[in-house]
């Protein structure tokens, strides 16, 4: 009796209890409609969920006496008592001081209002709309100052960043520096977009300061996502891409081959043509006759698919906080034997271990592949008379004829592998310990391990490996590895009401180190295990060791007073390894003021100026992007051979050692206006800044003569000078249309001031050469070339006796004769600037009801570039296939393109500089946001899905597959360069 009476009470109060418990459903809106992502959290518990698109929520298991408690940035938060409700409406009151975006900044974050140095955020959202692992193109566009040019196209290639321009002429000089959650990075690549909360853009002196070394080229900073209080959740992102080619120019298909080859060969005099047999092998001859013509390009380029696979966890309560993530990326390349394949594992913990003490710990892990073609593969210039495959389908090895010795390009393609393995561990530890509420220490620990292997073999039916080698291998390992400690204290004492301080101090150790080791063999037993098979003949066998480390001071002091006026001071001391004995050390101070004139009595009672802020801010950065042994002598490997032994030795190396090399220091003047108007309808930034670099790491090649080929050393001084712009407009803001426009400009100039001081016979200033043929000039650009001025292409009746080249005749390329001596040499030589006039973007963001629209127009005006196809001699000789073009002949005399003819053209490098100017409509992207309640008793609280459109439409005169590349890798002028595709993307986000 006593245990039925005890359980009918458990299960009264069980019912009871449950009884209590209620679903409360209900939407979230401002003045201008409902407000997605707002958090809905009963107070006291972890049970809370997000609203979706429509600002909506279901919240389960809430008991009758619950307070809600709705939150978002820039709103005030509200507790609402739910007292029997089951159904919300809950409009949020806009948080004037929250709406003072908060972003992070070099050890730190700061109100966006209080920033004094030039700090840019960009858009994630926006930036992530395009599907790449090259974490670099997601910045194009997207911040004033901020250029990003196209260095690798293949899959897992990369593009190069330069944030206001060139400020440095030693090799890699320019890069900026990458901080990824506090500590820096070596490849922006190596993080995984869906893993990215916030980018940062350090531009000025006063911003990047505190990191002294590497960052007068500026800084990114990157935050990963981390776990968030309140209800654990799960996200997936996949995508599909298709690729296709996209380019600016057509080649010459047979027949149009075989007439620029008759008109090259024609007759100058006469005008008669050559007889077939004259100017085509007897192999050409067949292929004409049967007219078995090869279209290269549709040959070996094939549509290609991207695949991206996202899945993240995120859960939290008020001491611990989880955020992980799986990610999987799978790139086909268009050519052939190319492939991208990655996968990344993230995980963030932070877990409050007592009052004062805080654990956070990241582990990042990435497993990547790369699959490369073969070089050599030059499908922009390959002859359409050919014959790839006999008549079995089978390739053919000589493809221009058995007494042709030139090997078809897809055989050495099939009888090739290239592949790149790349492991990457991450292992990030820090510990906060606070002191006081305004006192705190903390150490962060850094733990870097990639290592990249690298296979490359030739079968024994490649070319160059079936020369009685049987097969070539070469093995390749890289291990870097980096150890980063800091110790930071922050100090932010209780002032009155008036006065604001803030105190960081930091010392920090980083040591890098590289080995490298590579085998070289032949004489594989059989082609089945490629590189991994045994091999009888080892062909060479170099080893590469090296180490950097840099050991750094600084501190940095911010004060405000009455909230108008700011002052920040920084200063920084490195030490570098790679620098001479007693010039290791840099000092590297700035300070920044700044005044919020929105804050003044005098500007208060203008409704239209919701902020205007005036920033000036000067200081130096230093560069030390040079390799470690350059200051020091070194030998180089070169085995002696005695009769049939080889025995060690060595040979001093062909760079002149200098041991005064020291630091290359940037001093920045940077002034800003930040504004927001008319109730911030409008919110944007003016900026103008001048950088002056000396002491510049030069490379300069100096006469064999000494004994050496080249000397890296301290000389001269370079100028940058520029103006920034950007503006975003939000035109309407209503409850189911809402359209925002971005603007961004950038004007970028650098100019070389000084070189060494030496003069002429004539008492100029001399040029220097560097290592990589690029002339410095006083007064001219460090980015430039240095040809004779094309003027156009010579035609009947032009004075031509009188001209430059009186040798010349109709339809040959003219240039200007500088000095008007009647001849064309190196005084003639003219300098052209590559640098464009100016760059910027467009963005366009519609939103109506669950539909929103996003639109990005790239543009670049003024730049210039090489075309090094058109500048091929062979191509106007007609031996080799190119870019079409409408070229001279006597009954069509063309003023653009010259006439053909068998002997090379003079100044065909002039003739081919061309404009390289573009507009392209970059990002194209369309998305519906699913309503909640479709999806909602799948548990699903969030779904979305887009279409999006990458490289659509790109107006240019610039032929080639991209106006950001030559047709032809400048690397190898044997192999073509990765064409860049147009992408067309269908993918899906899914929230749970």
């Amino acid at each position: 009796m006593r245990y039925g009476i005890t359980m009918l009470m458990v299960l009264f109060c069980t019912y009871f209890g449950f009884s209590q418990t209620k679903t409360i459903t209900g939407t979230v809106s401002d003045t201008s409609g409902p407000i997605p992502g707002v958090n809905v959290l009963v107070k006291g518990t972890t049970n809370g969920v997000v609203t979706d698109f429509d600002g909506e929520f279901t919240l389960m298991n809430v008991p009758d006496d619950a307070v809600l408690v709705f939150s978002y940035l820039g709103y005030k938060t509200q507790e609402v008592p739910v007292a029997g409700q089951e159904n919300l409406n809950i409009n949020l009151e806009e948080d004037t001081q929250a709406l003072e975006e908060v972003i992070v900044v070099g050890y730190g974050t700061q109100k966006k209002s209080n920033v004094v140095g030039s700090v840019t955020s960009v858009d994630v959202e926006e930036s992530t709309t395009v599907p790449t692992t090259n974490v670099s193109e997601m910045l194009r566009g997207r911040a004033a100052g901020v250029q990003v040019n196209l260095g690798d196209a293949r899959p897992g290639g990369a593009s190069n960043i330069v944030i206001r321009g060139n400020v440095s002429v030693a090799p890699n000089g320019n890069s900026p520096l990458i901080i990824v959650d506090g500590l820096p990075f070596d490849n922006l690549n190596d993080v995984a977009p869906d893993d990215i909360a916030n980018i940062e853009i350090l531009k000025d002196a006063s911003s990047t300061a505190i990191y002294g070394s590497r960052a007068s080229n500026g800084v990114i900073l990157v935050t990963t996502k981390t776990g968030k209080v309140g209800k654990a959740t799960i996200d997936y992102h996949g995508y599909t891409t298709i690729q296709t080619l996209t380019k600016n120019f057509n080649q010459y298909d047979g027949q149009q081959f075989i007439d620029l080859r008759r008109e090259a060969n024609r007759n100058r005099f006469t005008g008669a043509y050559l007889n077939d047999e004259n100017i085509f092998s007897p192999f050409e001859l067949e292929a004409i006759q049967n007219r078995n013509f090869v279209d290269w390009e549709d040959l070996v380029l094939n549509d290609a698919v991207i695949q991206s696979h996202a899945l993240s966890f995120s859960a939290g309560s008020e001491k611990t906080k989880v955020f992980s993530s799986l990610n999987y990326f799978s790139q086909e390349g268009i050519i052939p034997n190319s492939g991208f394949d990655r996968g990344t594992f993230k995980l963030n913990i932070e877990q409050q271990l007592n009052d004062k003490l805080l654990f956070r710990g990241i582990i990042n892990y990435q497993n990547a592949k790369q699959n490369r073609e073969t070089g050599g593969l030059n499908f922009t210039t390959i002859t359409p008379l050919a014959k790839p495959f006999d008549e079995n389908g089978e390739l053919i090895k000589f493809y221009l004829g058995s007494a042709n010795t030139a090997v078809n390009p897809l055989w050495d393609q099939r009888e090739s592998t290239d592949e790149t393995k790349i492991n990457l561990t991450d292992i990030n530890l820090s510990l906060v310990y606070n002191f006081t509420p305004n006192l705190s220490y903390t150490l962060k620990t850094f733990l870097r391990n990639r290592n990249t292997n690298q296979g490359v073999y030739r079968t024994s039916l490649h070319s160059a490996g079936d020369e009685g080698n049987d097969g070539l291998g070469v093995l390749s390992n890289t291990l870097f590895k980096q150890v980063l400690v800091e110790n930071i204290v922050n100090y932010e004492p209780q002032l009155n009401e008036n006065h604001s301080l803030n105190i960081t101090a930091v010392q920090a150790f980083d040591e890098q180190s590289n080995e490298y080791t590579q085998i070289d063999k032949s004489g594989f037993t059989n082609d089945a295990l490629g590189y991994n098979g045994n091999a009888t003949t080892l062909l060479n066998n170099p080893r590469d060791v090296s180490q950097r480390r840099l050991l750094s001071f600084l501190g940095r002091v911010r004060y405000g007073y009455l909230d108008k006026y700011l002052l920040e001071a920084t200063a920084r001391a490195d030490g570098a390894s790679v620098f001479a004995e007693n010039n290791k050390w840099g000092f590297f101070p700035a300070v920044s003021l700044a005044w919020k004139m929105h804050n003044e009595t005098f500007l208060q009672d203008i409704s239209a100026i919701n902020e205007m802020k005036l920033r000036v801010s000067y200081g130096a950065t230093g560069n030390q992007g040079i390799n470690p042994l350059e200051s020091l002598g070194v030998a180089d490997d070169r085995p002696y051979v005695f009769g049939d032994q080889t025995v060690a030795g060595a040979t001093a190396s062909s760079r002149l050692p200098n041991p005064d090399l020291k630091w290359e220091t940037t001093t920045t003047l940077n002034t800003g206006l930040d504004f927001r108007l008319f109730d911030n309808l409008f919110e944007g930034t003016f900026e103008y800044y001048k950088a002056n670099t000396t002491d510049l790491l030069l490379d300069r090649s100096i006469a064999g003569t000494t004994g050496f080929n080249v000397i890296r050393f301290n000389v001269g001084e370079l100028e940058n000078q520029g103006i920034e712009a950007s503006l975003t407009s939000h035109f309407i803001r209503t409850e189911n249309f809402r359209w925002s426009l971005g603007l961004v400009f950038s004007r970028n100039q650098n100019e070389v001031i000084s070189l060494t001081g030496e003069l002429d016979d004539n008492g100029n200033q001399i040029d220097i050469t560097d290592s990589s043929g690029r002339r410095l000039s006083i007064g001219q650009s460090i980015n430039n070339i240095w040809l004779p001025q094309y003027d156009g292409i010579y035609q009947e009746g032009d004075d031509i006796a009188s001209s430059g080249n009186p040798l010349a005749q109709p339809g040959d390329v003219r240039v200007v004769d500088q000095d008007g001596n009647g001849q064309i040499d190196d005084r003639d030589n003219v300098f052209t600037n590559t640098d464009p006039d100016w760059y910027g973007s467009i963005t366009n963001t519609f939103s109506y009801k669950n539909f929103d629209l996003f639109a990005d127009i790239y543009m670049v005006q003024g730049a210039t570039r090489l075309n090094p196809v058109l500048a091929n001699g062979e191509l106007w000789k007609g031996a080799i296939n190119g870019i079409r073009a409408k070229y001279y002949t006597p009954e069509y005399p063309s003023t653009d393109y010259p006439r053909p003819k068998p002997d090379t053209h003079l100044h065909l490098y002039s003739f081919a500089v061309r404009d390289a100017s573009y507009v392209r409509l970059r990002t194209l992207s369309l998305g519906y946001n699913i309503p909640q309640k479709t999806f909602s008793k799948m548990g699903i609280r969030q779904s979305r899905v887009y279409l999006t459109g990458t490289n659509l439409l790109t107006f240019t005169d610039f032929r080639s597959y991209s106006p950001e590349q030559t047709p032809l890798n400048n690397n190898d002028q044997n192999a073509s360069a990765f064409p860049e595709t147009r992408n067309i993307t269908v993918g899906v986000k899914l929230g749970f």
